[in-house]
């Protein structure tokens, strides 16, 4: 792509893969084509997520076929916080159809394409952004990171604090260092461009 499209530069590819392929978009594809369903584990943890997360009417009206559900502008959704093991089962069964076909991606591409085929022209024009590289492309800078134990619960949070070029300051929350961070900088993006999406990686 990179020669073929003089303007791409490699980190405008990377952009775009990401966007393209973000465990979000992945989940709402799987959940749209009735795919969760067919999932076997033993798990009601996992139940439980993949319930609440299919059952969400407004990302899923109950009214809307699968061509119309993949047809729906699901870009508010590309960071959304779907269980990531629907997105793991997507990407396990392209490679079930990559080896299945003997390694033929002509075959994937056939299954996959119209899947993905609205957002493929969407995210070469104008990809979601990852939250971190572009902060950090535009200047800003972590301020602190530490994490903080709640003795009740006997949980612990990573926080990350960083500072924009602007002077403003973002705090974010996660299970570990780099959730925090992607947080931080997600919240700083939107609060610089608010109608922009941006993906989880």
């Amino acid at each position: 792509m990179v020669r073929c499209k003089e303007e791409f530069c490699h980190g405008r590819v990377t952009d775009i893969r990401q966007d393209l392929s973000n465990n979000g978009r992945l989940a709402y594809i799987l959940v749209a084509c009735r795919l969760h369903t067919k999932i076997l584990h033993n798990s009601p943890d996992l139940f439980g997520k993949i319930s609440i997360y299919a059952g969400d009417d407004e990302l899923f009206p109950k009214d809307l076929s699968i061509d119309n559900q993949l047809n729906k502008d699901i870009d508010q959704w590309a960071d959304s916080t779907a269980p990531k093991a629907l997105a793991d089962v997507f990407e396990a069964l392209v490679g079930a159809i990559f080896l299945d076909s003997k390694k033929c991606l002509q075959t994937v591409w056939n299954v996959i394409e119209p899947l993905l085929q609205q957002y493929i022209n969407r995210s070469i024009t104008d990809p979601n952004l990852n939250p971190v590289r572009t902060f950090f492309e535009q200047g800003g800078k972590v301020i602190s990171e530490y994490t903080q134990t709640n003795t009740e619960k006997e949980t612990t949070i990573s926080i990350c604090i960083i500072e924009a070029t602007n002077g403003c300051r973002y705090e974010g929350y996660g299970t570990n260092r780099k959730m925090a961070k992607a947080n931080a900088c997600r919240k700083a993006i939107k609060s610089v461009i608010p109608n922009k999406i941006i993906i989880d990686n």
